[in-house]
């Protein structure tokens, strides 16, 4: 794994290697800019996580210019941007310009930005987030400030989209979406799915209620 920086400015109770973590009441404050995994070969993982906030913690977090890059076969993108887990955590999220790219076969990638659970808090403002793969058998995945169990999200997104080529690829997209009692407030403007090739599938879900 490849981490490249151009700014970090972190200031954090509790901290764990690759991640400003905030758990039992602890707080995070993240500005990062111009943050890369880059990868090339087989079998390769890759894994992100800023300012999460867990079990009652709050983050705070200021993300541009992310990006996780891989080409190769079988690999895997992950991707947490303040996300709130546990019964009183919050977590404010501005995320600009994150990208996830992969080309080859049988890989995935997976992003969750501000999503909440447990009963926590989200407030999300996410502009141009892409995922973008190329080849055999890939997979996408994007959450963009999902409630779930009781939890409660606001989420204003702009130009966000998923780019597939190739054959029997797989995309899904969930923004602001309810569950289990939750609340999403849903405010989006240019959300799009791309895919070229044979046998592909596509599916996206907006501020649905659960």
């Amino acid at each position: 794994m490849k981490l490249k920086y151009k700014i970090i400015t972190i200031a954090v109770a509790g901290m764990f290697a690759g991640a400003a973590s905030a758990q039992g009441g602890s707080q995070s404050k993240v500005n990062a800019q111009d943050l890369s995994q880059n990868q090339a070969g087989l079998l390769n993982k890759q894994e992100m996580d800023l300012g999460n906030a867990k079990a009652g913690g709050k983050s705070n977090v200021t993300a541009k210019g992310v990006s996780q890059n891989q080409a190769g076969l079988l690999n895997q993108q992950k991707l947490g941007i303040g996300n709130a887990e546990g019964k009183g955590s919050e977590s404010k999220v501005n995320a600009q310009n994150v990208r996830q790219n992969q080309a080859g076969l049988l890989n995935k990638q997976e992003m969750a930005i501000g999503n909440a659970s447990g009963g926590g808090k989200s407030n999300v403002t996410a502009k141009n987030i892409n995922q973008n793969q190329a080849g055999l058998l890939n997979d996408q995945k994007m959450e963009i400030g999902n409630a779930a169990s009781k939890g409660q999200s606001k989420v204003n997104a702009s130009n966000i989209s998923q780019n597939q080529a190739g054959l029997l690829n797989k995309q899904q997209m969930g923004i602001g979406n309810a569950a289990n009692g939750g609340k999403s407030d849903v405010t989006i403007k240019g959300a799009t799915q791309n895919q070229a090739g044979l046998l592909n599938e596509q599916k996206m879900n907006v501020g649905n209620a659960q």
